[in-house]
């Protein structure tokens, strides 16, 4: 019974070579198989290629140092006792420039008078207002 099974799985099944082989458009590619087929290859020198592994190492190096930069700098602003962390606050706010343009359109905006003018006024002055 046992070896009946075994032997029978694929008897039934036909399946056509041609529909094994599959042919990928340039565009559906992985970048690891498009860098694996391209023959235009820059054949650099030991030399340059050292260059350029220590090269990526710096800069790897760099981000990291950065990254650990921006933690120490976040970790001491979240340890101000009363303020906390100021700074998404400061990336939300208006820039400076922008505050100034407009206060200076709402610098002219008709105000009330101060209670000092209004005793400076006659009566049918502040009548009027």
């Amino acid at each position: 019974e046992w070896a009946f099974m075994n032997t029978d799985v694929f008897a039934g099944t036909k399946i056509d070579p041609s529909a094994l082989v599959q042919k990928l458009d340039p565009d559906t590619r992985s970048v690891a198989s498009i860098r694996r087929g391209a023959d235009a290859r820059v054949i650099l020198p030991k030399k340059e290629k050292l260059k350029l592994r220590r090269e990526r190492w710096l800069q790897k190096i760099e981000a990291i140092k950065l990254a650990e930069q921006k933690r120490k700098a976040e970790r001491r602003r979240r340890a101000t006792v009363v303020v906390g962390d100021l700074q998404p606050l400061k990336d939300a706010l208006p820039e400076l420039l922008e505050l100034e343009a407009g206060g200076r359109r709402r610098v002219r905006v008709s105000r009330r008078p101060r209670p000092a003018e209004l005793s400076r006024m006659s009566a049918a002055q502040r009548l009027q207002l």
